[in-house]
């Protein structure tokens, strides 16, 4: 239901438009799938709005077909509502008129840029080629080791004496790893990593420039299988164990051709998309008062982030 949540806020503000400006209309050869007064929504309108949402919110319609049938519930409780606003005239509140206004506008303005920036940049085959025989570089992927750890944490600001308690603990879990008692089972019952811990200290690949520079110095000097001594990091003292390694490597053409052909795509629709906007500015008077800006309530506080 996560997902519904998401599709539905979303396919109703799609359907909000059409409705409250009156723009639904069907064609007499399309099936009618659902019908609310004067408002008639084709089984066509109601595929191509499908359609016209993000890739995953479609993958999740795909995975969950009843997803289709609450949408037009959704449809239709909107309809509802909607022909009973304007029976009561909301449509001509000052407020609602503007919030109206605001996005026949984005809807517009959505059309507009489909039409004039995003289906006229266009990436060919050659360029795409062009571009991976020129950025080979850019697609290198470095080396990569999958390593467990178990951390022995201290607090912050930890006396010498809290150092040498956590690194005594560190080696008698290492002693035992060195018995060949599991890795997954010790992280599991002594790490103080709770991000791994649930996964017997598992880290998952990584390359070097993710982690401190101490765990990452001692990570990628170990051989397969290898269990490291105690590393001391601002953190306490890790336990390390390399998994596995990937050695750096080209990435392919093939693995890379997409992801440079959406590359180069959105690169021309913003060069595009620019050079409309300068020559619009140019047709419209446009004034801007950022100094305004200050003026505006300022977001809460986010302890969390930086």
């Amino acid at each position: 239901m996560k997902h519904f949540k998401t599709i539905g806020a979303i396919f109703v503000i799609l359907f909000f438009v059409s409705v409250a400006t009156g723009l639904a209309k069907e064609n007499d050869k399309d099936k009618i799938l659902a019908q609310v007064g004067e408002y008639k929504l084709t089984l066509k309108q109601f595929n191509e709005q499908v359609k016209s949402l993000p890739p995953q919110l479609q993958m999740a319609i795909q995975r969950n077909p009843q997803l289709k049938k609450q949408l037009l519930d959704r449809w239709v409780q909107l309809t509802l509502m909607a022909l009973e606003a304007r029976k009561e005239n909301f449509q001509n509140r000052p407020e609602v008129k503007k919030r109206i206004e605001d996005m026949t506008n984005a809807l517009l303005a959505q059309h507009y840029m489909m039409e004039n920036i995003s289906n006229k940049a266009q990436v060919t085959d050659k360029e795409v080629k062009e571009y991976y025989n020129k950025h080979k570089s850019e697609f290198m992927q470095p080396a990569q080791v999958r390593a467990r750890h178990i951390l022995i944490k201290v607090p912050a600001n930890a006396t010498k004496k809290q150092w040498e308690e956590a690194r005594k603990k560190a080696l008698e879990i290492r002693a035992k790893l060195v018995k060949g008692e599991s890795f997954s089972k010790l992280a599991q019952k002594y790490s103080d990593d709770p991000g791994s811990k649930t996964r017997g200290g598992d880290l998952g690949f990584f390359s070097k420039g993710q982690m401190v520079p101490e765990f990452e110095k001692a990570a990628f000097s170990l051989k397969k299988g290898e269990i490291s001594q105690p590393v001391k990091t601002t953190f306490g003292y890790h336990i390390i164990k390399v998994e596995a390694q990937k050695p750096a490597r080209q990435r392919s053409f093939k693995e890379v051709q997409q992801e440079i052909r959406q590359k180069l795509l959105r690169e021309k629709q913003r060069k595009l998309r620019d050079k409309v906007i300068a020559e619009l500015k140019k047709k419209y008077p446009v004034q801007v008062h950022e100094e305004l800006l200050s003026q505006t309530p300022g977001m809460p506080n986010d302890s969390v982030h930086k």
